[in-house]
């Protein structure tokens, strides 16, 4: 009954999870949620942000502690106990650099995130009070 309530499908098989129902062998969809379970997860990053452009251009008395046209990722909030509070990020640091290369949108540093695996560490650079300074990622 669960099956026919959730899918709408008496076929089989049926592969559900909190979030998604899978009715017939779709192997695509099966690897994603395979890889979605698999191993050990990744920390979260924790950080609620923004692109720092827009952000800046909204905020004027913020931007007027910052190089003119600072491009980045703006930090407007940390989780407790993630990777972005243990490597010592705070609200209002502004990354501008990831892994050697230049981050210059929240964009960026999604699709970063998203290659890194638990265990692998990336150096951040970023913005406080105007001053450049590093950080380690430890995932």
């Amino acid at each position: 009954m669960e099956m026919i309530r959730r899918s709408g499908q008496q076929g089989v098989p049926v592969v559900a999870t909190e979030d998604e129902v899978i009715v017939g062998f779709d192997q695509a969809r099966l690897a994603r949620l395979a890889e979605k379970y698999a191993g050990p997860k990744r920390p979260p990053l924790g950080v609620l942000a923004a692109d720092a452009e827009q952000y800046l251009a909204r905020h004027p008395e913020v931007a007027a502690k910052l190089p003119p046209g600072t491009k980045g990722v703006y930090v407007g909030e940390i989780r407790p106990d993630t990777v972005a509070d243990r490597a010592g990020l705070r609200r209002g640091d502004v990354i501008i650099g990831a892994a050697g290369k230049r981050l210059r949108s929240m964009a960026l540093l999604d699709q970063l995130v998203a290659t890194l695996k638990a265990g692998d560490a990336v150096t951040v650079r970023f913005l406080r009070d105007g001053e450049e300074q590093t950080a380690t990622l430890q995932f």
